[in-house]
């Protein structure tokens, strides 16, 4: 498989026990201003399905541990910050 999921690295963020993936305010804010404090990034950004062949998922966090500050202040995806190709997943 293609899923992040599978490295115990990514997550996906659920609204309480509704089993519904956060997609609402301020949850979603909150998340993108503050996961790379704790060694997360939200991994599919908004308008970047180009590079990371997946669609924008604020939901999706990724751990990448020390370099999480750094990814998260260059507004890059994680692809672009590493100088690495993205997936054609999406396509």
């Amino acid at each position: 498989g293609y899923s992040e999921h599978q490295t115990g690295l990514a997550f996906d963020i659920l609204q309480g026990s509704s089993g519904l993936l956060i997609e609402v305010e301020p949850e979603i804010t909150w998340i993108k201003e503050h996961a790379h404090e704790y060694g997360f990034i939200v991994r599919y950004l908004e308008g970047e399905t180009e590079i990371t062949g997946y669609k924008y998922e604020p939901w999706h966090l990724r751990y990448v541990g020390n370099i999480a500050e750094s990814v998260y202040q260059s507004g890059l995806t994680l692809e672009a910050y590493l100088g690495v190709s993205g997936g054609d997943y999406f396509r």
